[in-house]
């Protein structure tokens, strides 16, 4: 047997690179379909006993003050692997309460899966799952809505929040859970491609232009961690004089549809990218509600999403939402996620491209 040791694992779908998390951490090299097995998880197998000696030195030096990470995974009924070893590049991946992967047993391993679809650039994560004992001394920085400030399974998540409200005086009467943050049903998945999207291409900037919307893309994109390095800022024109005063849409062509309609959208996407000197514009126009005076019976939207193209010519992409049935929020929210799902689909870079 070789005593040699191994090289670190290789992924044709992962690099290591800084993480915004923690540390150093691994991040897509392009787009990675559901499904997806990025890399396999390997290191030291060892049997149940001994995997229970290593977790008490784990935590004698927790206890100490030390940093000391779990990197302890179950293989099977006998043995397990600890990937605490230099040559298990998985070991880097990074956990968070809503991941893009997650670990599976297959071919007699451990691979971290993709559990959707993940953009070129956006780092890697999977749940870590830890036990409700001792969870406070795994500490969350992963900045998504459903996270607790804890590592810990998701299932033990209630339980945290209920403990925390209750040390700050608020009575939680049973089993009753403490909501989540309220923003936990956004589309957290869409806004972490988006952020990649970005990354890949740091000379991307965005700027956003609203009506029927208002101003829930902005508050979306604002919610990205580190935002502020692409977007450059936004604005909600409800009235026609705004979008003509401020936008430069053009005030005969608004008149004419209420300012409603394919031709303004994209004329307030390129007059926000001109306003904040971005390279990428969003814009949003139509009726969250039925209007009796517009003879308008079900509520629908328009969104552009235009682009600076060499010697002043403009790519443009453009859509129809309709909303059948939806309450005035319901549409609105649902434009949003549209435009947010479409902008991650439109700012893919070609296959074979990429950026450094």
């Amino acid at each position: 047997m070789s005593n040699k040791t191994p090289k670190p694992s290789t992924s044709p779908w992962a690099r290591t690179s800084d993480s915004t998390v923690h540390g150093r951490g691994l991040t897509a090299t392009k787009d990675v379909p559901k499904g997806t097995r990025v890399i396999e998880y390997v290191g030291d197998k060892i049997t149940k006993a001994e995997s229970d000696r290593r977790d008490e030195l784990h935590r004698a030096r927790r206890e100490k003050g030390e940093d000391c990470c779990v990197y302890i995974f179950e293989l099977d009924q006998t043995y397990d692997i600890d990937g605490d070893v230099a040559w298990n590049t998985a070991r880097l991946i990074n956990h968070s309460c809503d991941p893009n992967c997650k670990p599976e047993y297959a071919e007699g391993g451990i691979w971290i899966t993709a559990r959707r679809d993940i953009a070129q650039g956006e780092e890697l994560n999977y749940d870590y799952g830890f036990d409700w004992e001792n969870y406070d001394e795994h500490a969350c920085r992963c900045g998504a809505p459903t996270c607790c400030g804890y590592i810990i399974d998701k299932s033990h998540r209630w339980r945290v929040r209920k403990f925390i409200a209750e040390k700050a005086g608020k009575k939680v009467k049973g089993k009753k859970k403490p909501l989540a943050n309220p923003l936990a049903k956004l589309k957290w998945a869409d806004l972490m491609r988006l952020k990649a999207r970005f990354e890949i291409d740091p000379k991307r900037s965005l700027a956003i232009a609203e009506s029927l919307t208002c101003g829930q893309l902005q508050s979306r994109v604002g919610l990205i961690p580190g935002a502020s390095n692409f977007f450059r800022g936004g604005m909600t024109t409800y009235t026609i004089d705004a979008k003509v005063e401020l936008l430069g849409v053009n005030r005969g062509t608004a008149e004419a549809c209420n300012a409603v309609s394919e031709t303004v959208a994209k004329q307030m996407a390129r007059g926000v990218v001109q306003k904040f000197g971005a390279t990428v514009g969003v814009a949003t126009t139509g009726y969250a509600e039925p209007d009796d005076q517009q003879r308008v019976e079900v509520p629908f939207a328009y969104w552009a999403i235009v682009q600076k193209g060499p010697r002043g010519t403009w790519v443009e992409t453009t859509g129809v939402v309709k909303g059948k049935g939806l309450i005035r929020a319901a549409m609105q929210a649902k434009v949003a996620d549209k435009v947010i799902a479409q902008l991650v689909e439109t700012l893919k870079l070609p296959d074979g491209e990429s950026q450094s």
